[in-house]
């Protein structure tokens, strides 16, 4: 049932002369009320203000002092056509919000009409406009997808249990049926708080990637195992609210609270994580956000409240995904302590450094703090996935023979093994040239891995180790080209780099180009 505020909205929404009629009465829509400001008519057009009042979720049972977040609103007007229309909003933010006259294809506002952080100016052309804090991501849409991806032999269709409203939470396990033992596994879920639907568009596409019929995919696929939870919160989505489930409750934070107050959605995941760990293990875990900051971002838990090897390795994988990206910058991170009341937390107390778990934000206005750059769409949240993709990929170090990297050089004469903390490198170890000239040979065997390397030309890149440090220096902890190399075929790959004394050796990739 929709509460009596949709009701209500709607008929406060009604004004004396030329009608226009809010609504938020479908899927994922949200409003609280509007209250009529002012209707004047100038040069042939008339002008009406609103202030406009999105909805707040409700209380919180669970942790009563955390504030309910209105965020989101998602709603319809009617009788706008060449009207002004002038929205304050209240209770939220408009930084450039999004229009639609059909519901499906989505503008984003311009500067003009969204000249400050409450205020929406606009002469629609059409009747009838929708209007979103983001592009929505309905439940509708997902159902829709995972029709779409189970079609793929690799991809199988499962559930966690349902929502306390009795949705169901489907669940992807997306890998290559090879029979191969050993996998790694990846769990990755998202929606949890379901205003931030620009992580669900960022999600679609990894999953779109993960599930593709591509040789990049199907390497990824013949050595791990991915498991996907898109909706951890189907209820909050569905209902339009915008942190909380249907209860009020923010599941993030919901993982320690006493068992009366903690959601049957968390529940459902924990119970599943718990037989995951038990059965295979995880060895990364993705969650899945977006935040108001204006930049993209991980959450990088501190050494202190974790350790030295799961900081370093948290930061690998930034570093990684940071790599030649133009959505993501050095200085994007930010780095939290680590909490039970998080997922992150409940790995770290039943996992340890066994999984990297770890919080990717993606924005909802514009990357890296740059106003006057590239702001948030569906199309460059897609092509920043593909970044997410190819950084856990080589993380994993899977992705052969397209994406090869080698480790644990074959002649280490001339070098010094290190595993101090004051780096950031793959493994345990990484070398430091100790003479000039210092060789150093990589072999990738593709019988014993069991990958066919093609013929053909490879760019061959050297990762940089550089310094602990939160914002990386150029030209440290990234892949750096080094050569190239032609392949004439055979079970085997062979690269030998000269060092200078002092440099740092670590793991090379080779890059496929034709």
């Amino acid at each position: 049932m929709k509460r009596v505020f949709l009701i209500a909205a709607l008929f406060a929404a009604v004004t004396a002369s030329a009608q226009i009629k809010f609504s938020a009465d479908f899927e994922c829509g949200s409003m609280e009320k509007v209250e009529l400001v002012s209707q004047e008519t100038k040069n042939g057009t008339e002008t009406i203000t609103y202030n406009f009042y999105s909805r707040f979720d409700p209380a919180n049972p669970a942790r009563p002092t955390l504030a309910p977040s209105a965020r989101w609103y998602y709603f319809c007007m009617e009788g706008v056509k060449d009207k002004e229309v002038i929205l304050n909003v209240k209770n939220s933010d408009a930084r450039r919000p999004f229009y639609s006259y059909d519901n499906k294809n989505w503008i984003r506002f311009s500067e003009t009409e969204s000249p400050d952080e409450k205020t929406i100016i606009k002469k629609y052309n059409q009747d009838k406009v929708y209007i979103a804090y983001y592009v929505p991501y309905t439940y509708s849409r997902l159902l829709g997808k995972i029709q779409e991806w189970v079609k793929n032999p690799w991809v199988d269709l499962s559930t966690v249990g349902t929502s306390e409203h009795g949705r169901n939470m489907p669940l992807l396990k997306i890998t290559n049926r090879n029979g191969k033992d050993g996998k790694k596994v990846v769990y990755i879920h998202g929606r949890v708080h379901t205003s931030e639907t620009p992580g669900t568009w960022h999600l679609e596409r990894m999953i779109d990637v993960l599930a593709s019929d591509t040789p990049y995919a199907n390497a990824l696929r013949e050595n791990v195992e991915f498991y996907i939870l898109p909706f951890t919160n189907p209820d909050g989505v569905v209902e339009g609210n915008s942190r909380s489930n249907s209860s009020g409750v923010n599941m993030e934070v919901n993982w320690d609270d006493p068992e009366e107050v903690t959601t049957k959605e968390v529940k459902n995941m924990r119970a599943f994580l718990q037989t995951l760990l038990k059965e295979k293990g995880v060895d990364v875990f993705l969650n899945m956000h977006s935040q108001s900051m204006h930049q993209a971002t991980y959450w990088v838990h501190t050494a202190e409240t974790s350790s030295d090897k799961f900081y370093k390795d948290i930061m690998l994988l930034a570093n990684l995904t940071i790599n030649d990206n133009p959505y993501f910058a050095k200085g994007d991170l930010c780095f939290s302590k680590m909490g039970s009341r998080y997922c992150e937390g409940w790995f770290w107390n039943n996992s340890g450094e066994k999984t990297l778990a770890v919080t990717f934000e993606t924005p909802y206005t514009y990357y890296s703090q740059n106003k006057a750059g590239e702001w948030v769409s569906v199309e460059n949240l897609q092509k920043f996935a593909d970044y997410n993709v190819l950084a856990l990929g080589d993380y994993l170090q899977e992705g052969a023979p397209y994406r090869i990297i080698i480790g644990e050089p074959a002649n280490k004469g001339g070098f010094e093994t290190m595993t101090d903390h004051s780096k950031f490198y793959f493994g345990e170890s990484y070398l430091k040239a100790t003479g000039k000239n210092a060789a150093v040979k990589y072999t990738f065997n593709g019988k014993k891995e069991g990958v066919e390397i093609p013929a053909g030309k490879y760019e061959v890149y050297k990762w940089a180790v550089g310094d602990n440090l939160k914002k990386s220096n150029e030209g440290e902890n990234e892949w750096i080209k080094v050569g190239e190399i032609n392949h004439k075929g055979g079970k085997k790959i062979k690269y030998t780099h000269t060092a200078t004394q002092g440099e740092l050796v670590d793991q090379i990739l080779l890059k496929k180009i034709d």
